[in-house]
């Protein structure tokens, strides 16, 4: 080996700990909630990740989409999951590899969904499950987490409370992690808000009960699972229940992921729902246009939410 070699190596292997500890941190600051904090270590992480060989990124690709989702940063965690699919996909067949693909497909597949690609979502889960061993039981409750909020939001609701069920039975039955059955709880409470069930409540505090436990009180999964409660309270016609946790919720994602934040325009809708319900039509009315101009920056004019939340201001609530 020439010295040149040596040295490019030595600078490859340097970089790939940088990255590594970047995103040690990182994950560190999103499990606390400080996710200021943790966009910071993500970017430091993904400036090096550009600068390093390809054939040793792979896996920190992966990773580096994995903290970018879960620091809500969609498009990042998206593009950093397609460059290790194209790297992946057409190295050979084996374990190792088809859980790191699964993973970047799963990611990919929940940013397609949130952007209203619902055909490209369908096709990156289905592969994802296509790959997994049957044992690999958090994978499996994984993708059947992200076909059952799918099915959810493209109006399959039957199908989507057989993914939500079969995810939690995995996740009850192998254990391993709280988090993920706090996730397929919440969804749960999500569905059957949708589909004017019961049960809804149930689930959601139990939820919110098993994150706090993890998380502590002021996390931004903690605000998710308060706002879902929120929407199934309001539902019951529980209204001071309902403002109260929605409120909660609102505070937390302000706190956290700042005021333009699209989970703080979900709560401002039904915030503004509960205010148009009790009479406070201005204040109803502010918070749909703050929500809307917050929806239209991170989803675009064309996203069906914008377009269906754009035609309500103004006009009714109930048709947002």
């Amino acid at each position: 080996m020439t010295p040149t070699e040596r040295l490019t190596r030595l600078v490859g292997h340097r970089r790939i700990r940088v990255i590594r500890r970047c995103l040690l941190r990182g994950a560190y600051c999103r499990e606390r909630g400080w996710y200021a904090e943790g966009e910071r270590w993500a970017r430091r992480a993904d400036e090096t990740v550009r600068r390093t060989d390809p054939a040793g990124r792979v896996p920190l690709l992966v990773e580096l989409a994995t903290l970018w989702h879960g620091l809500t940063r969609y498009e990042e965690a998206y593009r950093c999951a397609r460059r290790a699919v194209e790297s992946l996909t057409p190295a050979p067949a084996e374990a190792r590899r088809d859980r790191a693909l699964a993973d970047a497909l799963v990611l990919m597949g929940d940013v397609a969904r949130r952007r209203a690609r619902y055909d490209e979502a369908e096709t990156r889960l289905c592969d994802a499950l296509a790959l997994l061993e049957e044992a690999d039981h958090l994978r499996q409750a994984t993708v059947r987490l992200g076909l059952g909020v799918l099915g959810k939001e493209t109006g399959r609701h039957e199908e989507a409370a057989v993914w939500y069920r079969q995810a939690l039975s995995r996740l009850k039955r192998h254990g391993g992690s709280p988090l993920m059955e706090a996730d397929a709880l919440h969804n749960l409470a999500g569905l059957a808000h949708a589909r004017g069930a019961v049960g809804g409540e149930e689930h959601a505090r139990a939820a919110i009960e098993i994150r706090r436990g993890v998380l502590g009180p002021a996390h931004p999964q903690v605000a998710g699972d308060l706002a879902v409660l929120g929407s199934v309270l309001a539902a019951e016609g529980r209204h001071a229940e309902a403002e109260d946790a929605l409120r909660r919720a609102l505070d937390i994602f302000r706190d956290r992921l700042g005021a333009g934040h699209y989970e703080v325009a979900v709560c401002q809708v039904n915030l503004a729902r509960l205010d148009a319900l009790q009479g406070r039509a201005e204040e109803a009315e502010r918070r749909y246009r703050e929500a809307l101009a917050i929806k239209r920056r991170v989803l675009g004019d064309d996203h069906p939410e914008v377009e269906r939340l754009a035609a309500a201001v103004g006009a009714t609530p109930e048709g947002t």
